[in-house]
């Protein structure tokens, strides 16, 4: 049985607690009718923030697809659930916050070890401090975008996008949703900083390594900069591991608005000389198909000879036969006259 612990507050309902068997957690859009409009702090936390009267809270039930109030007598044999077996801890691997929330709490997250993907709504408005304390493993964040009215293809930046990415120091793809289509992703490398202290005039100085700080600073007023992204490549191509950097430049070359044609040139580069990774990444990763991939590197220029053979043989040995397919009909395009070489030898003989 799912319950959740609740407040009424105006026309919306603040959410305290939630009860259930995880690993994924769809936040309630609704309870008793009335819209879910905040998350309290330390929602997911093991214990519940101290500023929370239990006396205060009210209960319900999830029967299909709505949430029901329990009736007093109900409420009365069921508050024995407050401060046990809640949602939190290892038990939770993915947290789905729907339309109509537009706030969260302080540490609302909190020691969620195992978190891996969030997933917030386009009416996000507030986010507390501390919201990912301790969510070691969180590596996906997706944001909601609304259709615009007049259907242009912009590329804004969803509700508090900056804030909830600077509240993570992981390494992370945030993932932004208009409607039903994927917009864009991004990946935003690890750092962690490190205090330092300059003597003799003891001035301790902030040194960050890795360049996700970096790339979390491409902001401006809270609008992402894709020019400012793409900019700071030269500097992740020197300190990030490869296996990040093919992520990184997959995306962006997936979707997204397109990169000028000095950085396009060492995205492609850069994948000439990853090559092995890059097919790596691209066979192993379940959300794309490995052809359309290839296709959209055909289409940006990216096969050499070199890398179309070893390209082949290493979607061989993986035995992806679609993959195998299509780069065969790559090379067939690419290089016909060396195709037409090879027929003429095998007849000639």
């Amino acid at each position: 049985m799912e319950y959740a612990a609740y407040t009424i507050q105006g026309d919306g309902v603040t959410l305290y607690r939630l009860y259930g068997t995880g690993p994924a957690v769809e936040v309630p859009a609704r309870i008793d009718g009335r819209k879910v409009t905040k998350l309290a702090d330390h929602l997911f936390a093991d214990e519940m923030s101290v500023l929370c009267d239990s006396k205060q809270m009210l209960l319900a039930v999830q029967k299909g697809s709505e949430w029901i109030k329990l009736e007093e007598g109900q409420t009365a044999a069921s508050r024995s659930l407050l401060g046990q077996e809640a949602l939190c801890g290892e038990k939770v691997g993915a947290v789905y916050i729907p339309e109509g929330v537009r706030q969260i709490g302080n540490y609302a997250f909190y020691g969620l070890y195992q978190l891996k993907e969030v997933c917030f709504p386009s009416t996000l408005q507030r986010i507390g401090w501390g919201m990912f304390n301790a969510c070691r493993m969180t590596e996906r964040i997706v944001f909601r975008l609304t259709e615009p009215e007049d259907g242009r293809d912009t590329y804004e930046t969803p509700a508090m996008m900056k804030e909830v990415v600077d509240s993570l120091s992981n390494e992370i793809d945030a993932v932004v949703i208009r409607g039903e289509e994927e917009w864009y992703r991004l990946r935003f490398p690890a750092y962690y900083e490190e205090g330092k202290e300059n003597t003799p005039a003891r001035i301790i100085e902030i040194i960050y390594h890795g360049t996700g700080h970096q790339y979390r600073n491409c902001f401006l007023n809270r609008e992402l900069q894709f020019d400012r992204y793409d900019e700071v490549f030269p500097l992740a191509a020197a300190q990030e591991s490869p296996m990040t950097n093919v992520h990184l430049i997959l995306n962006r070359l997936r979707s997204g608005p397109l990169v000028n044609e000095d950085i396009l040139k060492r995205y492609l580069n850069y994948l000439r000389q990853e090559n092995e990774v890059m097919m790596e990444v691209i066979l192993s990763d379940p959300e794309f198909d490995p052809a359309l991939t290839l296709r959209m590197l055909d289409h940006r220029n990216l096969f050499t000879r070199a890398c179309l053979d070893q390209s082949i043989r290493i979607a061989s040995e993986k035995k992806i036969p679609s993959a195998v397919s299509c780069l065969m009909d790559i090379r067939a395009r690419r290089f016909p006259q060396e195709m037409d070489s090879k027929r003429r030898s095998r007849y000639a003989l």
